[in-house]
């Protein structure tokens, strides 16, 4: 059974609490003038398939409608004019579908791979209709944000990432229609490559082979998602089902890379960064003016936490970061070392014990003698003079990060 993703919902679920933006694009009116310049276009710019010349291809359309549950969905297919790009696209206008071919892609794929692209294309309109037309809001706030060149480099990553899903789902119906992976994954990599034949299973071997190239490896940002990724994906919902979403959902997104944060990796980075700071300016001789007023350049709202003390779930999370995230918390413990002249040697000194607590010792090393272009002996000389200086000073109880 189709079921939307986890990621459609998290995406649904961020934009609904953002009443006016929501509101504003679940508006009837707002999508018919989003969609209604589409239709115009279309008509000039194509040809369209006759119900009774072109009868092969709507044979087709009635079968995936029929096991789609999209019985009484009017469909209209068209060929593009002028494009020799290879592609299918849908829209769904005023209750009808349309769903648009380019490049020769009715003399390239047999009658299982053009059923398969049919289905796939009409599961987006399975996946629209579900939750009261919800994802389909959802899914145009985020591509309307990320349209913009203003937008955060977050917002352009959670489009992605909800366009992959999206592809994903759309595979799954058209698996669905097909019954069988091979013409779902045949009809990909012909359009993506114009190749009259493919081998589906030699692809799905590769796709396998770069997938295990490397743990970090996941969906870089194309214009169309990458066809191992939904290859992959497709095998293993058919031997899994629903038990493959977490072995999906860890190959598309994988470890939390610091330059691809979607909206949701961004708030956790956040979170992780508040708690990083609290441990590390727990100390009140480190709670100086300087220090206090870069604190709140990170959050405007922070505040110091006599409570906090460092957890093994901490160190085990730092530990399992991408060097991404390593190198930025390294960088920011070298942000508040340096900020306050008046504190002299101590910050350094704290900082690099610190560093060692949680994991970072040999980055945050690493760090220091690039920004400070010193050489191995040179970083230990330094690093001995402001332990030392740190050594020296008499910590209150209340300001250890340690339990016990």
């Amino acid at each position: 059974m189709l079921q939307a993703l986890p990621y459609h919902l998290k995406v649904r679920d961020y934009f609904a609490q953002q009443t006016k933006t929501w509101n504003f694009f679940a508006a009837q009116k707002t999508k018919e003038e989003q969609l209604a310049q589409y239709k115009t276009e279309l008509l000039k710019n194509t040809y369209k398939f006759d119900v009774h010349a072109d009868a092969a291809i709507y044979e087709k359309v009635h079968i995936a409608k029929t096991k789609l549950g999209l019985e009484q969905l009017p469909v209209t297919v068209y060929q593009a004019q002028y494009t020799d790009e290879m592609n299918a696209s849908i829209v769904f206008l005023d209750n009808e579908a349309h769903i648009v071919f380019s490049g020769r892609i009715t003399q390239l794929l047999d009658d299982n791979e053009l059923l398969a692209i049919l289905a796939h294309e009409l599961t987006h309109i399975k996946l629209y209709s579900m939750l009261q037309g919800e994802l389909e809001t959802a899914e145009r706030i985020i591509m309307a944000i990320a349209g913009n060149y203003n937008s955060e480099p977050a917002y352009f990553e959670t489009a992605r990432l909800c366009r992959l899903y999206t592809e994903i789902f759309c595979d799954r119906g058209a698996y669905t229609v097909v019954e069988d992976t091979e013409p779902v994954i045949t009809s990909l990599v012909k359009i993506a490559t114009g190749l009259d034949k493919v081998s589906a299973e030699s692809y799905k071997k590769q796709a396998q082979e770069i997938l295990a190239s490397g743990s970090d490896l996941k969906a870089a940002a194309v214009s169309h998602p990458e066809n191992y990724i939904r290859t992959r994906a497709i095998q293993l919902w058919h031997e899994k089902q629903d038990a493959a979403e977490d072995e999906i959902i860890n190959m598309i997104e994988g470890i939390t890379d610091l330059d691809q944060l979607d909206v949701f990796k961004q708030k956790e980075i956040a979170l992780l960064t508040r708690r990083f700071l609290q441990l590390f300016l727990k100390p009140t001789w480190f709670q100086t003016a300087l220090v206090t007023s870069l604190a709140r350049q990170y959050f405007s709202d922070f505040i110091f936490d006599e409570a906090a003390v460092l957890e093994d779930d901490l160190r085990n999370t730092i530990a399992q970061s991408h060097s991404s995230i390593k190198d930025y918390l390294a960088y920011v413990l070298l942000d508040f070392a340096l900020v306050d002249g008046s504190l002299e040697l101590i910050p350094f000194g704290w900082a690099f014990q610190f560093a060692e607590d949680v994991q970072l010792k040999e980055v945050f090393d690493g760090v220091i003698k690039k920004e400070l272009q010193l050489s191995d002996k040179k970083l230990q000389q330094h690093k001995q003079k402001t332990l030392a200086a740190w050594f020296k000073l008499k910590e209150g109880e209340k300001e250890q990060i340690y339990e016990g």
